[in-house]
């Protein structure tokens, strides 16, 4: 048996020569008609029928004085629409998808971050490693002479050196410390629902 072809919200606004943006509103509000099939991302695929359906919804609005609000109550009093939980069905379909992509954008920022952490322990390490070869260089050098015949401004440039790798130090720490928190704050409050996120900040919760 030939497998269906499904399409895209996108491919069918170019079939349709409309905006993608007015392709997914259609949808949203005639969906029961529409019947439309999701992706594992939760986008919108379209069918064969589905594109028929949107293309004959398109060619009812495009009538004198209509409205979507007109089409969806000629659809139903056609029987081709049924009334009972559409707005039920729509709402989970629309929260699912918008829960799907934040989940998505969260995980993708989160990513980020981490990549960033990981960078800065890289140079907090480089840093850690270019103080010790500070110290050891200054060992070997007051091991090999007596601490008279160094010259002192090699002995202050030695130690001039030695605090810039410690500042350095410092302050990748702080910048490493700081972008952990960060993705840890983010991990913990971009998977909350955003119902929930709403409520805690309105004090419901």
């Amino acid at each position: 048996m030939e497998k269906e072809v499904c399409i895209s919200t996108r491919e069918a606004a170019d079939h349709l020569r409309v905006h993608a943006r007015t392709i997914r509103k259609w949808i949203d509000t005639f969906e029961e008609y529409v019947k439309p099939d999701w992706n594992e991302r939760g986008h919108y695929i379209l069918d064969e029928q589905s594109l028929v359906r949107l293309t004959e919804i398109k060619a009812r609005l495009q009538e004198p004085q209509a409205s979507m609000k007109q089409v969806r109550e000629d659809l139903m009093r056609e029987g081709k629409m049924q009334v009972e939980a559409v707005e039920s069905y729509k709402n989970l379909q629309q929260d699912t998808e918008k829960s799907l992509n934040h989940l998505m954008e969260t995980m993708e920022s989160v990513g980020d971050m981490m990549e960033d952490l990981f960078e800065r322990m890289e140079r907090l390490e480089g840093h850690m490693y270019g103080l010790f070869d500070s110290l050891e260089d200054m060992e070997h050098k007051l091991v090999s002479v007596s601490y008279e015949t160094v010259h002192a401004n090699e002995v202050q440039q030695m130690f001039d050196d030695i605090r810039k790798r410690q500042d350095q130090l410092r302050m990748e720490l702080r910048n490493a410390t700081f972008t952990q928190r960060l993705t840890a704050s983010a991990s913990e409050q971009g998977l909350l629902p955003r119902r929930q996120k709403k409520a805690r900040f309105l004090g419901i919760f």
